[in-house]
């Protein structure tokens, strides 16, 4: 079974961030549901954010679903102009739960999407939890990864 969550984070201090839950589109492809959580929590809400993250693993499935709202993503959920918009104001990690083992990866602006972050190493930025995580250590890894990639971030510019 392959699990997928997208967590977006919007690049600020007072943050939205953008939980989302998925399933398969019409060809089998994975994509984000229709719904998720809009969340102006802040970075001392770890828990609650696991919690929100949990929520939205547990609704995304492996099934087909056709009923896809005609509206733009970067419309639906973030309220912006474009994807590229998307891209460049908000942060974004998934969290998988695949082969029995919960991974969070962290991404980059790649374009006019996202591809997998990787360090001053080359090697790609995740984290695989040993077993099942609680939800405050959950919330805690995914802010502590946002902000890694942010004062990465600043130290580019």
């Amino acid at each position: 079974m392959f699990l997928l969550v997208s967590i977006y984070k919007e690049k600020n201090e007072d943050f939205r961030m953008v939980i989302l839950p998925s399933g398969r589109n019409k060809i089998g492809l994975h994509q984000d549901k229709d719904y998720g959580i809009i969340s102006y929590l802040n970075k001392n809400d770890s828990e609650k954010i696991g919690e929100f993250i949990f929520w939205a693993l547990n609704e995304s499935n492996e099934e087909k679903f056709e009923n896809n709202i005609n509206i733009s993503w970067h419309k639906k959920f973030f309220n912006c102009s474009s994807n590229s918009k998307v891209n460049s104001e908000y942060n974004y990690i998934n969290f998988k739960f695949l082969k029995n083992k919960y991974i969070l990866l962290l991404f980059k602006k790649d374009g006019r999407g996202y591809s997998p972050f990787k360090d001053e190493n080359g090697n790609m930025v995740e984290y695989t939890f040993p077993e099942k995580p609680t939800a405050l250590e959950l919330g805690t890894k995914v802010m502590e990864m946002f902000e890694y990639k942010e004062r990465y971030d600043r130290l580019i510019e």
